[in-house]
C-alpha cells in the first residue's frame, strides 16, 4: 500500500466514523417542543441531554444596491442555432437566498434555561434531511384557483453552502427552469408588480413521529395555500397511528417576491440569440439524490468530473462531489472556471468512493444538448425479462 493510500484510507475511515456517530441522532417528534429564550428545541430517544434546535428562517439575499438578488432570464433561440443545439427556448429563475443565522449569545442563554430546568446539556443543529422550495403566482386575470405552483431546486454554490457539525449552512440557490408558457405569465406578474407571487420553503427532518407536518409556519395566511404542496412530497404511504422513523415537515413559511418595476433590466432580460452561441461561463445544475434518498447504503462519495471545450478550443476541467454527510445536499450549482461554448457538446464520468475503500469510475458520457442540468442519481437495474 502506498502512503498516499495510506492515508486515504485512513481520512476516509475517520470520515465514516463521524458519519455513523452522526447518523446516531434521533430527534424525538413526538413530544411538545421545549422553548428557551425564544428558540424551539427537540429532545433525543437515547441522549435525553441533547436538544435539537430548529433553523432560521430563509430570507431573499440582497445585492450591494439594495436590490433582492434575483435573475430571470428567458433565451429564445432561433435560426441555424435552434437547429443545432435543439432547443428553442430556455427560460431559468435564479434567486440567492440566506438562512437567518441564530448568534452565539441566544443559543448560550437559551442553554442556561434548559439546564436550569433538565440539569446540562448539549445543543445541536437539528439534522435537516431536505428543503424544498417553490414559486406559487396567480396569472393576471385568473381566480386563485388557477394559481401556478413551480417546484425548484435549492442548489449549493459554495462553501456557505454547507452545513457543519455545530451549525447550519448560510446559503443556497433556488433555480426554476420554466417552459415558455409559465415563464411568460410569470414575467408579466413581475412586470405589473402585483404582490402575488410568493417564494415558499419547508425544511424536512427524518425523527420518531406518528404526523406527516409538525408545523406549517405561514405569514398572512400563506400556510394554507403552499401547506398541501409541502405535504405531498412526506412519504403518504405509512401509516400516522403509530409513531415511527419517517420524514416529516418540520419547518416552513413563505415570503411574497417583487422586483422594482423601475429597476426591470436588472432584474428580467429577455435575449433572442440567432447567430452564434457566444462563449461564456456556464452554469450547469448538476443534481444527485442517492443520499437524500437513501438509494445506496454502500456508497461515501460521488464524484462528478466534467469537461467542457474552452473559448479557444482547448477543453476545460471541472468537478463537484456529493458526501454521505451531506444527505439534504441534492443540487450543485457548478460554474466552469473559463469561459466554454454550450453550443459544442460537453463530456461527464462520475466517480463513486464506497465505504469499504473501492473506487469505481465510469466510461465518459457526451452530451450533446446543453440543458443547464444534469441528473447523476443512480438508475435502478431493470427487472429481468420473464421467460
Amino acid at each position: 500500500m502506498t502512503c498516499r493510500h495510506f492515508y486515504q484510507t485512513l481520512l476516509l475511515a475517520a470520515c465514516l466514523l463521524l458519519g455513523q456517530l452522526a447518523s446516531l441522532a434521533q430527534p424525538d417528534l413526538t413530544h411538545t417542543i421545549r422553548t428557551a429564550n425564544g428558540l424551539r428545541f427537540y429532545t433525543d430517544r437515547q441522549q435525553s441531554q441533547v436538544y435539537y434546535y430548529l433553523p432560521g428562517d430563509l430570507v431573499l439575499g440582497r445585492r450591494a444596491n439594495g436590490q433582492p438578488d434575483l435573475n430571470f432570464v428567458l433565451m429564445r433561440y432561433d435560426g441555424a442555432l435552434h437547429e443545432s443545439i435543439g432547443l428553442r427556448f430556455r427560460n431559468i429563475l435564479t434567486m440567492r437566498l440566506l438562512l437567518k443565522p441564530i448568534s452565539a449569545d441566544s443559543l448560550l442563554a437559551a442553554r442556561r434555561e434548559l439546564e436550569q430546568q433538565s440539569g446540562q446539556v448539549l445543543l445541536k443543529p437539528l439534522p435537516i434531511s431536505q428543503v424544498e422550495g417553490l414559486v406559487v403566482f396567480t396569472p393576471i386575470g385568473q381566480p386563485d384557483s388557477a394559481r401556478q405552483v413551480q417546484k425548484g431546486e435549492l442548489a449549493v454554490e459554495s462553501d456557505g453552502g454547507y452545513s457543519t457539525a455545530g451549525t447550519f449552512w448560510q446559503e443556497r440557490y433556488f433555480t426554476l427552469f420554466l417552459d415558455i408558457n409559465s415563464a411568460m405569465l410569470l414575467r408579466e406578474a413581475f412586470t405589473k408588480d402585483l404582490t402575488a407571487i410568493s417564494f415558499a420553503w419547508a425544511f424536512h427532518c427524518k425523527g420518531y413521529t406518528e404526523r406527516r407536518m409538525l408545523r406549517a409556519e405561514g405569514s398572512s395566511g400563506l400556510d394554507s395555500l403552499f401547506g398541501d404542496s409541502f405535504t405531498e412530497a412526506v412519504d403518504t404511504s405509512a401509516a400516522t397511528d403509530s409513531a415511527s422513523i419517517r420524514e416529516v415537515v418540520v419547518k416552513s413559511d413563505a415570503f411574497r417576491l417583487s422586483v422594482d418595476t423601475s429597476r426591470l433590466s436588472e432584474h428580467i432580460r429577455l435575449i433572442n440569440i440567432d447567430g452564434d452561441l457566444p462563449a461564456g461561463y456556464a452554469l450547469l445544475n448538476i443534481r444527485n439524490y442517492d443520499f437524500a434518498n437513501n438509494l445506496r447504503t454502500d456508497l461515501y462519495e460521488k464524484k462528478v468530473e466534467l469537461q467542457a471545450t474552452g473559448a479557444g478550443g482547448n477543453p476545460v476541467s471541472a468537478a463537484v462531489s456529493f458526501l454521505a454527510k451531506d444527505k439534504d445536499v441534492t443540487s450543485i450549482n457548478m460554474r466552469f472556471r473559463y469561459a466554454v461554448r454550450p453550443d459544442q457538446p460537453y463530456r461527464y464520468r462520475v466517480r463513486e468512493l464506497l465505504k469499504d475503500g473501492r473506487e469505481w469510475v465510469s466510461d465518459w458520457q457526451t452530451i450533446s444538448i446543453w440543458s443547464s442540468m444534469l441528473d447523476v442519481t443512480t438508475r435502478p437495474a431493470p427487472a429481468p425479462v420473464q421467460p
